[in-house]
């Protein structure tokens, strides 16, 4: 037991009625739910909804989809869930990133800040030799300095919503990587 769970249980095992209501989420599932939505977080935080409820929502909807079309029809569903609080979920953008977490090799290590694609690109800043950058599905690829530094000022010149597209085709994987990076090279180089 890790120490949410040891607190999770001092907690619930302090009450009678807490210890029934445990046993009742226990055999439903819901604890385990939760954690595979919570590794889900990890992996993407922001799946482009308005509110962190939403975020969520995807997230579980992510942990338990068994293929794309199964993801597709519960994102659909959250879509149109309270009166269509949660509308925005039937953008393409947010079925893409919930399809990309759904991929993911990551794990959650991708999460950690240092793994931000930007803050990757932005060390080059500081250092003076070439180096490697690692994406989303564990692989990395050399870059050169000088060009890591051009595409990091291209990509902060631009607005946040299309550097975030663009971030994110460099996050994906090394293909996607390589084709978004030198692409945005040649717009630098211009």
């Amino acid at each position: 037991m890790n120490e949410t769970e040891k607190t999770i249980e001092k907690i619930l095992t302090s009450d009678a009625r807490r210890k029934e209501f445990r046993k009742k989420l226990l055999k439903l599932g819901y604890v385990k739910k939760a954690k595979e939505a919570n590794q889900i977080m990890e992996v993407i935080a922001d799946f482009g909804m308005m509110s962190d409820a939403g975020n969520k929502k995807i997230a579980r909807a992510v942990s338990s989809a068994k293929n794309e079309k199964d993801l597709k029809a519960k994102i659909d569903k959250i879509s149109t869930m309270a009166g269509g609080k949660y509308g925005e979920a039937s953008e393409d953008e947010v079925y893409q990133r919930a399809l990309d977490a759904m991929q993911s090799k990551a794990k959650g290590v991708q999460n950690r800040p240092d793994a931000n694609m930007l803050i990757q690109l932005r060390k080059f800043k500081d250092i003076t030799k070439d180096g490697e950058i690692r994406t989303d599905d564990m692989k990395s690829s050399k870059v050169k300095r000088d060009d890591a530094v051009k595409v990091h000022d291209t990509l902060m010149q631009v607005r946040g919503p299309v550097r975030t597209k663009y971030l994110q085709l460099l996050q994906k994987n090394k293909q996607s990587f390589s084709k978004a990076f030198n692409a945005i090279l040649k717009v630098a180089n211009k």
